[in-house]
């Protein structure tokens, strides 16, 4: 298989990331997440990847008696990002996720945040590849 058929990060990916800083509130993220209907943010600090919150996390932390709502993010995010670049391939994403045990990866170039990848990418993908093949 040619190297021109192989699907990379950069062709599923979501460009438009939503992002926050680490200063910004518990509260506001998890109204955040509410209005634009996602399960995650990741945090930035000038344009670079520090940390990701996820709904289900941050939900469990606004129910702890030692997290107040207007909690920076910064301190319950996690940190140690697992990242991966435009250009990578697709199998490389899957496998990440995988061993990982994650659900998205923020994609990361030159140390710059310029997208998302997440499963519910992969599975519009693997959905939209089974109809064609039903179609033939």
């Amino acid at each position: 298989m040619g190297d021109a058929l192989v699907m990379r990060v950069k062709d599923l990916m979501t460009p438009d990331v939503i992002t926050i800083t680490p200063a910004t509130p518990i509260q506001e993220a998890e109204r955040i997440m509410k209005d634009r209907n996602i399960r995650r943010l990741i945090v930035v600090e000038q344009n670079k990847a520090v940390g990701i919150i996820v709904h289900r996390e941050m939900m469990i932390s606004l129910h702890s008696p030692t997290i107040l709502k207007e909690t920076p993010v910064e301190w319950i995010m996690t940190k140690n990002l697992i990242t991966i670049a435009p250009d990578a391939p697709i199998t490389e994403a899957i496998q990440t996720m995988r061993k990982h045990k994650i659900n998205s990866l923020p994609v990361v170039e030159n140390e710059q945040l310029v997208g998302i990848i997440t499963v519910v990418d992969l599975l519009h993908e693997l959905a939209r590849r089974l109809e064609i093949d039903q179609a033939i």
